[in-house]
């Protein structure tokens, strides 16, 4: 062939003793850490995400009708719903068209019955107000809107969150998107199995945060709850699942291709699972729901790639039946790698765009993808096929070695009889005389000489 081929089964044992480095690593680093970043998904207790936020505005409505508040895409909205619900009053402030805090508050305040009372500075930027993103109904004790801190010097970061909770014993802490939006994920691990214990957290948290950042500063996002059962219940199920869906895998490239290869795909899959774990587990990555998607994902799209190369190298079997076994593989990886280099790349660039502009799970599960995906390309190219070469390799050595020893057993037993062993055509060893005159080179010139007679 005129292409240049690459010997990538010259470097498989370097390769091999690198995967198995970076697979003990890793799990040598799960150990030291202390195990897995189990996220609420897996561990039973409660998970609150909160934003720290300066209070702003507190509007209140005191008339006898129904008003609702709610800010969102950039505008503040309020409806005041009169005679039972078939009147109603819409008045919408865009944020962008008031200079601060104060001018906002004068132009709410306009609306009948509506009262607005400035917390902190009113010079403060109006399209720094937090959006609620819901209604909310205005009463006579009013509803608190919050704004942005934009003041860096004022940020609160992990250690003041964990020094206010500090009471609670051991708390899980997490930044949530940029240290500008203030969020933080608090996850309070339920140990005993407490009853009501979803209700108690969730107000001792609230509680010793208020204490620490100011009543109303802190703004609840999001909160859940896993009782034990449940949590035992999805680490179980995803187990069984990763399981089932190797050993499906198992029986279609077994159907699909041969037994050598079904094994060979496997091992490279299995070796993917280990490797990303091991870099979870290391680098203190949480483990949820969406990791258990991002490692069935990388399972699947590695075995694409494995199954694209397997195919090749099937094809080459039948094309190059003159060509050693090595040389086929490291022909089919040559002529499939352009393609496998070009998927990944236009793959992780897809998903980089998915780190670096997510937030929160879907932030986690990229970053699982990212990992999966560069070791998903590796194992297909230095571990599936140097193990298939492996596998058949050594089914020859035994097919040999079986043929040897069944020569040997059958000579002994006819010498054990005093017998000649009869020998096959096939097993009779050639005198050198016939060899020699078997020989091309030797035929041709008795070939010459009979010739030569005539």
């Amino acid at each position: 062939m005129s292409e240049k081929i690459i010997q990538f089964t010259k470097v498989k044992i370097p390769m091999i003793i690198l995967s198995l480095a970076m697979i003990i690593g890793g799990f040598t680093g799960i150990a030291v850490n202390g195990g897995f970043n189990l996220g609420i998904d897996f561990l039973s207790g409660v998970d609150m995400r909160v934003q720290i936020a300066e209070k702003a505005l507190q509007v209140s409505y005191t008339g006898t009708d129904r008003a609702v508040i709610n800010i969102s895409e950039g505008t503040l909205q309020v409806n005041v719903i009169r005679d039972g619900g078939l009147v109603k009053e819409e008045k919408t402030f865009n944020l962008a068209e008031y200079q601060n805090i104060s001018d906002l508050a004068s132009a709410v305040s306009s609306i009948e019955d509506i009262s607005v009372e400035v917390m902190g500075s009113g010079a403060r930027s109006a399209v720094s107000i937090l959006g609620l993103n819901y209604e909310s109904d205005l009463t006579p004790e009013g509803v608190t809107l919050n704004c942005r801190n934009t003041d860096q010097n004022k940020y609160v970061d992990i250690a003041d969150i964990r020094e206010a909770l500090s009471e609670l014993g051991t708390v899980q802490i997490q930044t949530v998107g940029n240290e500008v939006n203030q969020e933080f994920i608090v996850r309070m691990q339920d140990k005993d199995g407490e009853k009501d214990f979803n209700t108690k957290a969730s107000n001792s948290i609230v509680k010793l945060l208020e204490n620490k950042f100011g009543t109303s500063n802190i703004i609840i996002k999001q909160s859940d709850y896993v009782g034990p059962k449940f949590s035992k219940s999805i680490g179980f199920q995803s187990a069984y699942l990763t399981g089932f869906a190797l050993l499906l895998i198992l029986a279609y490239i077994w159907f699909r291709f041969r037994l050598a290869y079904a094994v060979s795909a496997i091992a490279a899959l299995v070796h993917d699972v280990c490797v990303m774990i091991g870099v979870i587990g290391t680098f203190r990555i949480e483990v949820n729901t969406a990791t258990i998607a991002a490692v069935l994902t990388i399972i699947g799209y590695s075995l694409n790639d494995t199954i694209v190369i397997f195919d090749r190298i099937r094809e080459n079997q039948g094309l190059l039946r003159d060509k050693d076994f090595v040389k086929v593989i490291n022909i089919s990886i040559t002529q499939s790698l352009s393609r496998t280099l070009i998927t990944s790349l236009t793959t992780l660039l897809a998903v980089l765009a998915i780190y670096l502009f997510g937030s929160g799970m879907i932030k986690i599960f990229a970053l699982n993808l990212i990992v999966g995906i560069v070791v998903g390309t590796y194992s297909s190219i230095f571990i599936a096929s140097p193990i298939l070469l492996g596998w058949v390799n050594a089914v020859k050595k035994r097919k040999v070695d079986a043929a040897e020893k069944k020569y040997v057993d059958k000579q002994v037993s006819h010498d054990s009889k005093g017998e000649s062993a009869p020998v096959s055509e096939e097993e009779k060893p050639m005198p050198a005389k016939s060899a020699a005159l078997s020989s091309p080179s030797r035929t041709k010139k008795t070939g010459k000489r009979r010739s030569s007679k005539k």
